[in-house]
């Protein structure tokens, strides 16, 4: 018996769903052709035309082949719920660790382990939750030592009443792709409900890495980093009468503690990512680009918890 590939699959997926009467003589359509001995290749080898019959036999030999009715199958799911379905699970668009997330939610979630557990769940369970808790605000980590300890790091008073009510999500690296976070965020901004009200922000290295990182996740309007500027614009900050985020003056020097911990070396290194966010359109990223560059600002969230920097919610996207 053939033994059809997943792209085969697909072509004659759409020439059966549209009824085509002919298709392109592609190297897939010739050999589903000699497989199944089905259609007729024009003089020139160039269409391959189907009959009456044609488009049925194409489906039930798909199926006996796969498992599959290509009329009612829909990819787009884990392998777990497509092997239900066909014997061909490995067919499924969305591969099993693209389809989880490593969350911390808030304590009204569930009030007996937020202090102490993250969960690995999948994207359409996370999904429930914001809408059935109202969820306004994701952030997303950069390193898993960081989302393990989130909770230890010291932020400003409007900052830590959202990481209060925030799920915060691992970015994923290692035996935790990245997909499951790529997967999610694209989910809510394809969700009528979510999109319009949820805020996204990124928490990552201050630097060109962690800039990128937090600029590529879709959706991302707000990066968590140290206060880096100097004392005078903190104390124009907290003057403020209602509590926002802090905005980077336009003259902006660093704060003594910043210049030690600063690792400019470590700058000069990213020197790949650096010419990712010089030709990147930025808007409003440009001006803490521009600060980080001016000053070849490097500081790992490792040291920002170390040394308990104040962290602020800093706006990088209207």
């Amino acid at each position: 018996m053939a033994k059809l590939t997943r792209t085969q699959l697909d072509v004659i997926k759409t020439v059966v769903t549209k009824r085509l009467p002919r298709t392109k003589l592609t190297s897939n359509w010739r050999q589903i052709s000699q497989l199944f001995d089905i259609g007729e290749v024009d003089g020139a080898s160039k269409w391959l035309s189907f009959g009456t019959k044609d488009h049925a036999l194409l489906q039930e030999m798909a199926q006996l082949d796969s498992g599959f009715d290509v009329l009612n199958t829909n990819f787009n799911q884990p392998r777990s719920t497509l092997a239900a379905k066909g014997k061909k699970e490995k067919y499924a668009n969305i591969r099993p660790d693209a389809n989880y997330v490593l969350v911390k939610l808030p304590i009204q979630c569930y009030p007996s382990l937020a202090a102490q557990y993250s969960l690995r769940m999948t994207v359409e369970q996370l999904i429930a939750i914001c809408l059935q808790f109202n969820l306004l605000h994701l952030i997303v980590v950069e390193n898993l030592d960081s989302f393990d300890d989130v909770l230890q790091f010291k932020f400003d008073p409007l900052l830590a009443s959202i990481i209060s009510q925030a799920v915060i999500v691992y970015r994923g690296s290692g035996a935790h792709s990245p997909a499951g976070c790529k997967r999610l965020l694209h989910v809510i901004a394809q969700n009528q409900e979510l999109q319009p009200k949820m805020q996204i922000s990124a928490f990552t290295d201050l630097d060109p890495a962690g800039l990128q990182i937090a600029h590529l996740l879709q959706g991302c309007s707000q990066l968590i980093a140290p206060v880096v500027v100097n004392q005078t614009a903190i104390e124009q900050f907290q003057r403020l009468q209602q509590p926002q985020p802090f905005q980077i003056p336009q003259q902006a020097q660093l704060s003594p503690l910043i210049l030690t911990l600063n690792d400019p070396d470590d700058f000069d290194k990213q020197w790949r990512q650096q010419k990712y966010l010089n030709k990147a359109a930025l808007d409003d990223w440009r001006k803490l680009v521009n600060l980080l560059q001016q000053h070849r600002i490097s500081i790992k969230q490792q040291h920002m918890l170390a040394h308990q920097l104040e962290l602020t919610l800093i706006p990088i996207s209207e």
